[in-house]
């Protein structure tokens, strides 16, 4: 139920109309990574709706997607695995403030703080996704004063 709110909501929403802005471009694909559970099809309807594109064309397994407009931002997945925004101009404190905000708020899916192994920072919602804020790139540590990465995964059952 709120995972269908969060579509029609940010599909009708003119404040998330596709546009250079990086800060927007993280919202559009936080809730599509939140939204999309994980599954290419999902996650690509509400990105493609948004003016992003689709490319397989990357390292083998995943799936890209990349704005209309500016290259500050990327999503990736796999399939069933994870879906992965990540951002070359907003740091990771920043970017976790744009997901609680963009993601929790009054109407979103109430989330509880905690930490991944590593230490990050990890949302956990209550619709069994975990989100963690990371630095963006191939090794992240969990901040970065430059960058950000953030990593949707379901969050195993204990």
């Amino acid at each position: 139920m709120i995972r269908q709110a969060a579509i029609f909501t940010l599909l009708a929403s003119a404040a998330a109309a596709q546009d250079a802005e990086p800060r927007n471009q993280l919202v559009e694909g936080y809730m599509a990574c939140l939204s999309g559970g994980n599954q290419v099809d999902l996650t690509e309807a509400m990105l493609t709706s948004l003016y992003w594109t689709r490319n397989d064309d990357g390292e083998e397994g995943l799936i890209y997607f990349y704005p209309g407009v500016g290259d500050d931002t990327i999503v990736y997945m796999a399939e069933g695995s994870f879906c992965h925004v990540e951002s070359t101009s907003v740091d990771s404190s920043t970017a976790s403030e744009i997901l609680a905000a963009a993601l929790g708020g009054e109407d979103g899916a109430p989330f509880v703080y905690s930490k991944d192994g590593m230490g990050c920072t990890r949302l956990d919602f209550d619709t069994g996704v975990s989100a963690t804020v990371t630095s963006a790139g191939n090794d992240p540590t969990c901040g970065s004063d430059t960058d950000s990465g953030v990593r949707f995964e379901a969050t195993p059952i204990e």
